[in-house]
């Protein structure tokens, strides 16, 4: 009996060991990891941005603005809404007061004082500050520019003194050599008169030398940069009276004036010379860099640049900057969303200025590589440290207006459409109509 016992339990032993291997092992709970924490949804917004660029370079900055719109990841889409600058200038002071100003808006540098004044803009410090724009890497000039009262106003977006554009083709024809533009006042006009061709003799040219025009803001614009190369002002040096009713203010004009009528290389009652550039009709023009991406379109134009010539003591230019600047809507969030898109522009400030002509206001963008090999670019980058801005004023509208009513033009047409025009009067008449606008509330 002991035996059978035992043989059993030793069976019992051998058959739950069995039994033990051929079952499966209960599966392992899953480890389970704490859910992912989801990113905050972006909260979409649009901007109302009012841009006063004309063509070429509104198309340009309108692609920027698509592209900023697709790839940004901050819900932001910037509507743009295009304007002339007059309209812009007398919109937004009506808009601001009854609280439909644009998140964001292009400005002249030499605007901002008066907006500024007006309550309009608010300052940038902390805004660009906070998206991380770092100021250092502006050029000085703009940068300073956006500065009133110690804060800045604008972020700077281009700069953009005048220059000289000359038709290649034309050059060689005449027997000029294109890789020396005229430099002086007696060299340019040397080289317009052998670009007027008149082949039938009848005194109505075939081509002239130099388009220049008599209305809207370039002649005047000319007109100061030929005051400024004699050492000359435009106003005095607080802003309140006009300073340009001189020796130096009548030589400039008087200039101007025979390039029509005495050289007879300009053609007399020119309406578009900006046309005729592009058209063949005129050999040489003074123009901003705007001009380059007009011109690079026009089949068969081959045009070099220079500086403006020296007609008198000293290189000088007028010369201006693009800025973006933000009324002050007490609406934080849209502000900062807008600062975004300022931010992004200047990022891609190469590009910018490639496609526009205009100057970088980045430091690292106008020493770099890929813009120094820009050829036609580089005269005006030359010219920069010659450029002259408008005074600064808080009544820029209205004494540097381009509109057929504003003193400047008035003036510029009344000596540009006459023979013999009495200069004296007309500086006069300007310098009158001026310090009106400027001892007015």
């Amino acid at each position: 009996m002991k035996r059978k016992l035992v043989f059993l339990v030793s069976m019992l032993v051998v058959f739950s060991m069995l039994f033990a291997a051929c079952t499966p092992k209960p599966a392992e709970e899953p480890k389970t990891e704490a859910p992912a924490e989801e990113a905050p949804a972006v909260e979409p917004i649009t901007i109302t941005f009012w841009n006063g660029l004309g063509a070429p370079e509104n198309v340009i900055l309108g692609e920027m603005v698509n592209e900023f719109n697709k790839t940004n990841t901050d819900g932001i889409t910037i509507e743009i809404i295009e304007l002339d600058w007059g309209t812009l200038y007398s919109k937004i002071v009506l808009d601001f007061a009854t609280g439909n100003a644009p998140d964001i808006t292009t400005m002249h540098q030499t605007n901002l004082i008066q907006n500024q004044a007006l309550g309009i803009l608010q300052p940038v410090d902390a805004l660009a500050k906070e998206v991380g724009l770092d100021f250092n890497d502006f050029v000085a000039a703009p940068l300073e520019g956006t500065l009133i009262d110690g804060e800045h106003y604008a972020i700077p977006l281009d700069m953009h003194p005048l220059g000289l554009f000359f038709n290649v083709e034309a050059f060689e024809a005449a027997g000029l050599d294109p890789a020396k533009p005229p430099k002086t006042g007696d060299e340019f006009i040397e080289y317009a008169k052998k670009l007027t061709i008149d082949e039938d003799g009848d005194g109505n040219p075939e081509q002239w030398g130099f388009g220049l025009g008599y209305s809207g803001g370039l002649p005047f614009r000319l007109w100061m940069s030929l005051l400024w190369q004699q050492g000359g002002k435009v106003l005095n040096d607080d802003a309140t009276a006009a300073a340009f009713n001189t020796p130096e203010g009548i030589a400039a004009l008087q200039f101007l004036h025979d390039l029509v009528y005495v050289h007879k290389v300009s053609p007399p009652g020119e309406q578009d010379p900006y046309d005729d550039f592009g058209r063949g009709l005129v050999a040489m023009l003074i123009e901003g860099p705007w001009g380059m991406g007009d011109f690079a379109e026009i089949e068969g134009l081959d045009f070099g640049t220079a500086m403006v010539p020296v007609a008198f003591d000293k290189p000088a230019a007028w010369g201006n900057s693009h800025t973006f600047a933000f009324p002050a809507n007490n609406k934080p969030e849209r502000s900062l969303a807008a600062m975004k898109f300022a931010k992004w522009m200047s990022d891609h400030n190469f590009e910018w200025s490639r496609d526009s002509g205009h100057q970088p206001v980045r430091k690292s963008v106008a020493e770099s590589a890929e813009f120094k090999a820009l050829e036609k670019w580089q005269p005006f980058a030359e010219t920069v440290q010659y450029g002259y801005y408008y005074p600064a004023t808080v009544k820029t509208a209205e004494v540097f207006g381009r509109e057929p009513t504003s003193p400047f033009v008035l003036m510029m047409e009344s000596v540009m459409l006459t023979e013999n025009p009495d200069i004296a009067q007309a500086i006069a008449a300007a310098e009158a109509a001026v310090n009106e606008i400027l001892a007015s509330d």
